[in-house]
């Protein structure tokens, strides 16, 4: 079976934080990333491969 890039990701293997805070900047007291613009967690689409089964 082949892979394919993720699309959840992009083959990134990472994602910002999901929570969503309506855009803009997330606050301090976001309890995923804290309000850090450069946090990124392990893509559960993927589990932090990038590729996934081409179905």
């Amino acid at each position: 079976m082949s892979k394919v890039k993720c699309p959840e990701c992009r083959g990134k293997g990472e994602v910002p934080c999901p929570l969503e805070y309506g855009g803009g900047r997330h606050p301090e007291s976001c309890p995923t990333c804290g309000g850090d613009p450069q946090f990124r967690m392990e893509c559960n689409y993927c589990e932090g491969e990038g590729k996934i089964d081409d179905e």
